[in-house]
């Protein structure tokens, strides 16, 4: 029950993050302006499937899940640190616009399936998840890249390593749970890369 609950109060915190981006909008920036509006967006598909999927049992608390909390940390914190100045933030608008469409698809996608923690749920294998079998962390760091890029500093480097190294072992850990199907040992032969194509 507690794990309903905890899920329940994250749901309520995205959707109030997409309330406090409306009320802070800033548009003296275009591309601080789209990354809010990406932000709000993103915040309210997540807070609204989060409040009406069902979580299964044996999902657990996102507190007792730190790359995720880790992830969301660094994401704020790179968005805190962008550059709105930048010479190139109209060709990175064009990448974090890319992740963005990648994030919503693969939110779609997986409808009902969606879960802030991981879930051994039914495996969904074809829109976007034909060509990697985690599309929607390969959207966020195209778009996490983009803040990124808009202000090349040793704190901004750390927290993208930090954001990808979250990443991965969030990754590693949702596999974990997913290869105890028979399914998704089937999937991942089908489908081998995990996020970027004949990387990794």
């Amino acid at each position: 029950m507690k794990h309903y609950i905890v899920n329940l109060a994250f749901g309520i915190t995205f959707l109030n993050l997409a309330i406090v981006g409306i009320c802070n909008l800033n548009l003296t920036s275009s591309f601080m302006a789209m990354v809010q509006v990406c932000a709000i967006a993103s915040n309210t598909l997540m807070g609204v499937m989060i409040l009406f999927n069902t979580i299964a049992s044996s999902s657990s608390s996102p507190l007792h899940n730190p790359h995720w909390l880790g992830m969301i940390a660094c994401n704020i914190a790179l968005v805190k640190l962008i550059d709105a100045t930048h010479p190139l933030c109209g060709a990175l608008s064009l990448l974090f616009l890319v992740g963005f469409v990648i994030v919503i698809i693969s939110v779609l996608s997986i409808g009902r399936s969606f879960a802030v923690t991981p879930v051994l749920s039914q495996i969904k294998t074809r829109h976007i998840y034909r060509m990697v079998r985690h599309p929607m962390y390969l959207g966020e760091i195209l778009m996490i890249t983009a803040c990124f890029l808009t202000s090349i500093t040793i704190v901004s480097s750390i927290v993208m390593a930090l954001f990808i190294v979250f990443a991965v072992l969030r990754i590693r850990e949702e596999e974990k749970l997913l290869l105890k199907s028979d399914s998704y040992k089937q999937y991942c032969i089908t489908t081998p890369w995990r996020i970027i194509p004949h990387l990794w």
